[in-house]
């Protein structure tokens, strides 16, 4: 019998000796198979993406009734033997694929009726001024409260990774100490936070925990769930211990560079420029749109996709969200020619991925093009379980032809790939960016084939 690990689940006292499949057992002593299995931990890793949104949602006033039903509902599905059919546990999958659909469509209300809607802006990259705090994650309301307290305290504000959309919100960008931007992508945060000597705030999971080589343990600040061995958190929404310590650090130094980034590109604000995009559409000027974006992650494979936004025709629009952007976000990508419509629109952090959808959607209306003939490349990398809940969305609209990589997540097997292939056409991107720009402009032929 191969000792591979199929399947794994220790759940039930009916468990075999170190969980069910750990001797490479191809079903549990329940009768769940290793594929059914599989199934049910994408549910968890899904709705574990859902309730971060769920969280931001709700705190600002959303009614998750539904969403919270759903989440319940699926729990309860993936307890010792509920369920031994395939097709009910896919039917259920894409329940909380939709349940994602509502919950990215009720914080993006939340946050536009909080904050206003963002439009594009312009902001400074790794330029650092006087007393300093930078805030990193998602949590947009926690921001804004910080953005009172230091008010007139002689405090600036920068956002890192997830937190750089921010910028675009009029009623977060209307306080002047909100400066700029500092650093990429989440996991460039232990050489950037030794080198940033003021004040951090960490305000979602994207967190690393802290190394032998880490100097700035006191100034690292954990907020609600985002924290780590060893630091501070805020309690009770009160920054006071926060400012003091940037208050105490003094004046931070050592980022002086002009770099700048561009933010802001809300679906609600694109819609806007609908009949310039139609036009260059119906005139040619616009051949294609790509979807390039997802959660980044070090480690190789992923200059792919700075290699296939740099490579691609000045006809074709980008659209991104999520911290992947930061692979690509330093280009000046410029305008589509002949036209006023930005070859490079950011939509925002992960939760903004309903804003692709948005726009897909009327384009659709308004071209009497099905979605999924639509000339739309989808072209994501997936790093955690935002990442996981985003993918269920999208198979809950009936989005097919998506791409993802650099590799299909361990937690499908050969069942479960075929299956996306079968009914979605999913895709695993090929690593040869170029190659794969032809194909998705239908000048070459398909250089890969998923593999589970």
């Amino acid at each position: 019998m191969s000792k591979e690990l199929q399947m794994f689940c220790h759940q039930c006292e009916m468990s075999m000796d170190n969980g069910c499949g750990s001797k490479g057992q191809p079903m549990g002593t329940c009768g769940k198979d290793a594929t059914l299995a599989r199934l049910q931990d994408t549910m968890v890793f899904g709705l574990k993406g859902l309730s971060a949104y769920r969280h931001h949602a709700a705190e600002l006033g959303a009614d998750t009734n539904n969403v919270d039903r759903v989440m319940t509902d699926t729990l309860y599905f993936t307890l010792t033997n509920s369920n031994f059919n395939f097709n009910e546990h896919i039917k259920q999958l894409l329940a909380v694929g939709s349940a994602g659909v509502e919950c990215m469509n009720l914080l993006s209300e939340a946050h536009t009726a909080k904050f206003g809607v963002p439009t594009p802006v312009k902001v400074s990259q790794n330029k650092v001024e006087g007393k300093a705090i930078l805030v990193s994650g998602h949590n947009l309301r926690a921001l804004e409260l910080l953005l009172k307290q230091t008010d007139g305290k002689g405090i600036n504000i920068y956002t890192h990774s997830e937190m750089l959309p921010a910028h675009g919100y009029p009623e977060l960008r209307k306080y002047s100490h909100l400066k700029g931007n500092v650093g990429k992508a989440w996991f460039d945060q232990t050489k950037l936070f030794n080198e940033f000597k003021g004040a951090i705030l960490m305000t979602t999971n994207c967190i690393v925990p802290l190394r032998s080589n880490c100097t700035y343990q006191e100034r690292l600040f954990g907020y609600q769930i985002a924290g780590t061995n060893g630091i501070a958190q805020i309690e009770n929404d009160d920054f006071a211990p926060l400012i003091e310590c940037a208050l105490a650090c003094g004046d931070v130094s050592g980022f002086d560079s002009d770099d700048t980034l561009v933010t802001g590109a809300h679906y609600k604000t694109i819609l806007g420029l609908a009949p310039q995009i139609l036009d260059a559409i119906n005139t040619g000027k616009i051949r294609r749109f790509f979807v390039i974006a997802g959660c980044d992650a070090p480690g190789k494979g992923r200059e792919y996709y700075r290699e296939l936004a740099q490579n691609l025709p000045s006809d074709c629009v980008i659209l991104t969200s999520s911290c992947g952007k930061f692979r690509f976000n330093d280009i000046d990508f410029g305008l589509v020619p002949g036209t006023q419509v930005p070859r490079y629109l950011d939509l925002g952090q992960c939760n903004d991925s309903n804003g692709a959808v948005k726009i897909a959607i009327a384009l659709s209306e308004a071209t009497g093009i099905a979605i999924n003939d639509l000339p739309i490349s989808i072209v994501l990398m997936w790093m955690e379980q935002k990442a996981v809940i985003i993918l269920l969305a999208l198979f809950s609209l009936g989005v097919k032809n998506i791409n993802i990589g650099p590799s299909v997540p361990q937690f499908f097997n050969e069942a479960i790939v075929n299956f996306l292939v079968e009914n979605f056409n999913l895709r695993l991107i090929s690593g040869d960016a170029k190659a794969d720009m032809k194909f998705f402009l239908g000048e070459g032929e398909d250089p890969n084939k998923i593999k589970a």
